[in-house]
């Protein structure tokens, strides 16, 4: 099993009896297009306890050592090393380590893929992204996209589309009403195997992201965007406990996460940070401006293509980010303060 694969298994393994588990992982764009990525794991005691056992939750505790981040730094991406590492406990007796890791290229990027509704998931569960520059404007979600921007967009590194269905198919008869019972007579049983539960994914950049589509705190020029964010601690639409909502766990545990109950308690996650956040298959487009040192990288000496309606064609000219430069003047305006 590669790294990558048993690090998806983790994600499953909540819903399997094993155990609980917290998986927080934040990529961040450095001005110079490298990359870094901190991951911090965290395995409950109950797992702990069962890591000497057989099983898949044995081989998920080693994911805690030096050895096992190394090996997971030879799939992220090309040149991409080990800078730190530290495994400590943590409260009710639970371990967890931290690694950062360093990606020299952004765009070599690969990690675990948080979009569970993928078809064929177990084959296609790694994520790569697109790091894209704009030379010409173009539309997103019926807003006009200006050139001299970046486009980034995380999507599976594999895909396949499933098999056309023979003509005389037919669905497979539902559950018995006996059977989805015994998933209901389980559900206190996993809500408590879900205590502690944690995963998301953020990727992060060095300048404000650009609002062409509501997304979680968009309205406050955010540096962060959230690909999933899940944990014990969500609320259903109704502000009731999400993993506590017969009808939701009914469907998780049947492994069908993009079902009417789920979507349905998670649709509102852009305007209610209780709710859990999470993308089916992909996510969006994300827009931010460039760095000085990408912008010499790659739109110095370009011609950048405006539309006729906002002038045509002409020259690239690097703009400072606004909110570093406003940063900066309130500092410098600070400084003169205090020194009369």
């Amino acid at each position: 099993m590669s790294p990558v694969s048993r690090l998806c298994l983790l994600i499953l393994l909540p819903f399997l009896g094993v155990g609980c588990l917290q998986i927080e992982t934040r990529v961040r764009l450095n001005e110079d297009g490298s990359a870094t990525v901190t991951e911090r794991l965290r395995f409950a005691k109950r797992l702990l306890d069962l890591g000497t056992k057989s099983g898949p939750a044995g081989e998920v505790v080693s994911l805690l050592t030096r050895k096992a981040s190394l090996e997971r730094a030879r799939h992220m991406g090309k040149g991409t090393r080990l800078v730190r590492h530290e495994v400590r406990d943590a409260e009710g007796g639970a371990r967890e380590s931290i690694a950062v890791f360093k990606i020299p290229d952004f765009k070599d990027f690969r990690y675990a893929s948080p979009y569970l509704a993928t078809y064929n998931y177990p084959k296609h569960n790694v994520i790569h992204c697109t790091f894209t520059p704009l030379y010409r404007w173009k539309h997103c979600y019926r807003e006009y996209v200006h050139p001299g921007q970046f486009e980034v967009v995380f999507t599976p590194a594999t895909r396949e589309r499933p098999a056309r269905r023979p003509k005389d198919w037919k669905p497979p008869p539902p559950p018995t009403p006996a059977d989805l019972q015994v998933l209901r007579d389980l559900r206190p049983v996993f809500r408590d195997l879900l205590k502690g539960l944690q995963f998301k994914l953020t990727f992060e950049t060095y300048a404000p992201l650009k609002r062409y589509y509501r997304f979680r705190g968009c309205r406050s020029a955010p540096t962060r965007y959230d690909l999933i964010d899940v944990s014990d601690k969500n609320l259903d639409k109704d502000g009731f406990d999400f993993l506590a909502n017969e009808e939701v766990m009914v469907d998780l545990l049947r492994m069908r996460v993009t079902s009417g109950n789920v979507m349905t308690h998670v649709g509102g996650a852009v305007g209610n940070k209780t709710v859990p956040l999470f993308h089916p298959q992909r996510t969006p487009p994300l827009y931010f401006g460039p760095s000085r040192q990408l912008f010499d990288k790659y739109f110095r000496g370009k011609t950048l293509d405006y539309g006729a309606r906002w002038g045509g064609k002409r020259p690239a000219k690097f703009t400072p980010i606004a909110g570093k430069e406003t940063k900066q003047k309130r500092n410098t305006s600070a400084t003169r303060r205090n020194r009369t």
